[in-house]
């Protein structure tokens, strides 16, 4: 477990996404069916990727997720991921504003919405943290970033991982009244474990705006807080790999409820993509993958990664003979497990 200062940790963060891809596990989308139609007549100029999501007109169905802020690190992947976000019309959350309340002078490197040129912006925030501020101070601050909402995350798994004074409890049955308070748009998410359908049966029962699954087979945020160092590190590596839900096992859980899903966890090709909306999401998200690409190149890696990605999903609809990604639908999970990681 490590004590360090939370900027410290921020930077940390962003050095091991860049770095490899050591702590992913299986998200499962092998498994889904989804094939090409040979007598497919759409070709790959031919789909719509405009999506409706919270009421708003998206130029695509991919989220820019949740990674960080509160250095200058942070700050300067938040500023490229916003003029991505900005030119392509996608929707974008920026990592956890704790540091925000604890440190006012952090605000410029979540403030990259100034003039409202996002089409859909967002805040993130650990359950147990915004519980203890309460919905008007979070929304307050939300408001002066010139945010839509805010992802509420948990994350018990990372936590463990953490210093005890971090592992917070809190008081599940007050977070309908946190989300009421808050008045903005909620959307609940994991950090690299996933929900259980009985997470699930609970989460619906809340009056929350979206779901990201945020499932096993992206960054496993338990394994990126713990010290690779430690004599059982890879023993506990296997543990959480194994234990944490794919992402393609969330979604078949939750597709029968009334949220919008949002496919996050492992979803790094148009291909994946696709077999998430074939499987009930109305949007996927990445974060990982777009930190290495900035790093890669700063001024437009992050653009061209994008942008390739978007080229593989209209190819995909395209052998797949549909025009819309919503058109995706009735795919189903193989039955085989997945191939321990």
């Amino acid at each position: 477990m490590r004590d360090e200062p939370l900027a410290h940790r921020k930077d940390r963060h962003l050095a091991l996404f860049r770095a490899s891809d050591r702590n992913l596990g299986d998200p499962g989308f092998d498994r889904v069916d989804l094939h090409q139609e040979a007598l497919s007549g759409v070709f790959p100029d031919e789909p719509d990727l405009r999506t409706e999501f919270l009421g708003t007109s998206l130029g695509a169905p991919l989220l820019l997720a949740s990674v960080t802020g509160g250095t200058p690190s942070g700050g300067d992947f938040n500023r490229a991921a916003a003029r991505c976000a900005a030119r392509l019309g996608l929707p974008m959350a920026t990592g956890s504003l704790r540091i925000l309340f604890e440190d006012p002078a952090t605000l410029p490197s979540f403030d990259v919405n100034g003039h409202g040129e996002l089409p859909l912006f967002f805040g993130n925030l650990g359950v147990a943290t915004a519980l203890g501020l309460g919905g008007a101070r979070v929304r307050e601050m939300t408001d002066r970033l010139r945010m839509d909402g805010l992802f509420l995350y948990f994350n018990h798994a990372q936590e463990l991982a953490q210093p005890p004074r971090e592992h917070e409890r809190f008081d599940l049955s007050a977070v309908p009244d946190f989300i009421h308070e808050y008045c903005n748009p909620v959307l609940i998410k994991e950090t690299g474990m996933g929900f259980s359908p009985t997470d699930l049966q609970t989460i619906s029962r809340w009056p929350i705006a979206a779901l990201d699954t945020a499932g096993a087979g992206g960054t496993n945020f338990y394994l990126v807080e713990s010290d690779e160092s430690a004599e059982s590190f890879e023993e506990r590596r296997e543990m959480m790999l194994r234990m944490g839900i794919p992402t393609a096992s969330v979604l078949i859980s939750a597709k029968d409820f009334s949220f919008p899903l949002i496919a996050g966890g492992g979803v790094r090709t148009g291909l994946d993509m696709a077999r998430a909306f074939a499987l009930g999401a109305t949007l996927a998200s990445c974060a990982a993958p777009l930190v290495r690409a900035w790093s890669r190149d700063p001024e437009n890696g992050l653009d061209r990664w994008a942008d390739e990605r978007l080229a593989q999903l209209r190819m995909v609809l395209s052998l797949a003979g549909v025009r819309r990604p919503r058109d995706l639908s009735g795919a189903r999970l193989d039955p085989r497990p997945p191939e321990p990681a």
